[in-house]
C-alpha cells in the first residue's frame, strides 16, 4: 500500500539519486553501456520495490520487468498502453513557485518517464487546468495567447513534436484558459478546488463537450491536484463524493491514480507558506487506501520526488489494468 510513509521513502531515495552526479564508471546494476552508444546516460539506478528510480539522466525507470502471465490463458498480461493525465493547479498568487517547478524540474523527465510505464506506452494525453471548475474545460490558452496544440483539441498528446512548447505555454496559467473564456470563479475561495475541478473535467457534461476524447476507455487516468490552501468545492461536495465522481469516469478505482499535493499542516516550506489541506488529503487517502494514490506534503517540497512516487503507482495500475465493461 502506498501510504505517505512509503511515498516519503521513495522520495528520499530519489532525492539522494538526484544529489549524486554519476560519471561514466559509476557502479550500476545494469551491464556497462557500449562506449560507442551515443545515448549513454551516466545515471545512478536505485531499486525501489519492483521498479527503479534513475537520476541524473533523462528518466526514472519505473518499468516492472517482464510482463506477467495472464490468469485465463497463460499468455502475457499486456495491461494498459495509454494514460490520460490531468494536472489541476491552484493558480493563486502564492502558488507561483510551485507552478514554476511544475513547468521546470518536474516536467524535465516526466514525458519520457511516463512513456516507459509498463515497459512502454503507445502514448499519453495531457490536460492542464487551473483549480476553477466554472467552467471545467481543459486549457488551450496561456497568458501569452493560444497554445496551438497539435491535437487541434484542448489537450496535448505525447506524440506532438512540440509537446514541451505546448506545455510551457499552457502552464503560464490564465483565468481565460479555454479559448479565451473567462473563469466564473470569484477569485476568493472557489478557485482553489483542484480535485473537485479534475473530477468535473472527466465527467459529463464537460467530458462529452469541450473535453470530449480526453478520457479513453483503454487508458489509466492519472490526476494531479495541487494547492497551498485546501480543497473548497463549489457547490459543496464531500471528499468521498469527489473521489466517487472521479472513479465513476473510469468504472473502477483500480484504473485511476491520484496524486494530491498540499500542506499536511500549516507551514512555511520550500515553496513558501501553505495551509493545512485537510480535505485534499482526505480525497488522496481514499486512493492511497486502494493502492492507487499518493498524498504529498507540500511543506517538505521536492515536487520532483512527488511525481516520481506517483509514477510508481501509475506503473502498477497500468500493469494491472483491465478495461471495465
Amino acid at each position: 500500500m502506498m501510504h505517505r510513509v512509503h511515498a516519503r521513502a521513495v522520495a528520499t531515495a530519489a532525492a539522494l539519486a538526484i544529489l549524486v552526479p554519476c560519471a561514466s564508471g559509476c557502479p550500476s546494476e545494469s551491464p556497462p553501456e557500449d562506449p560507442d552508444d551515443d545515448a549513454g546516460s551516466s545515471a545512478v539506478s536505485l531499486t525501489v520495490g519492483e521498479g527503479s528510480l534513475t537520476a541524473g539522466g533523462m528518466k526514472f525507470d519505473v518499468g516492472g520487468g517482464e510482463a506477467s502471465s495472464g490468469a485465463d490463458d497463460g499468455g502475457p498480461k499486456v495491461g494498459c498502453k495509454l494514460v490520460d493525465v490531468v494536472i489541476a493547479i491552484d493558480n493563486s498568487s502564492s502558488m507561483q513557485e510551485e507552478i514554476e517547478a511544475l513547468a521546470g524540474p518536474v516536467f524535465d523527465s516526466f514525458p519520457q518517464t511516463l512513456l516507459d510505464i509498463n515497459n512502454g506506452l503507445d502514448d499519453f494525453q495531457l490536460g492542464v487546468i487551473d483549480a476553477c471548475n466554472a467552467p471545467p474545460f481543459l486549457h488551450d490558452t496561456g497568458a501569452g495567447g493560444g497554445c496551438g496544440y497539435s491535437t487541434g483539441k484542448n489537450f496535448m498528446s505525447s506524440s506532438s513534436p512540440a509537446l514541451l512548447t505546448e506545455y510551457e505555454c499552457v502552464t503560464q496559467l490564465t483565468p481565460d484558459g479555454y479559448m479565451g473564456q473567462a473563469d466564473e470563479c470569484s477569485g476568493d475561495n472557489d478557485d482553489e478546488q483542484p480535485a473537485n475541478t479534475a473530477a468535473d473535467v472527466v465527467s459529463a457534461p464537460a467530458a462529452n463537450g469541450p473535453n470530449a476524447g480526453f478520457v479513453r476507455d483503454d487508458a489509466v487516468l492519472f490526476i494531479v491536484a495541487i494547492t497551498d490552501e485546501d480543497e473548497q468545492p463549489v457547490p459543496q461536495r464531500s471528499a468521498q463524493e469527489i473521489a466517487d465522481t472521479i472513479i465513476a469516469a473510469k468504472g473502477s478505482i483500480d484504473n485511476v491514480v491520484f496524486l494530491g499535493i498540499g500542506g499536511d499542516s500549516s507551514c512555511d516550506g520550500p515553496y513558501g507558506s501553505a495551509d493545512e489541506a485537510a480535505m485534499l488529503r482526505e480525497v488522496s487517502n481514499i486512493f492511497v487506501a486502494a493502492d492507487r494514490g499518493v498524498w504529498w506534503d507540500l511543506c517538505q517540497g521536492d515536487l520532483e520526488a512527488a511525481f516520481q512516487s506517483a509514477l510508481m503507482v501509475v506503473d502498477s495500475a497500468c500493469q494491472d489494468f483491465t478495461p471495465v465493461g
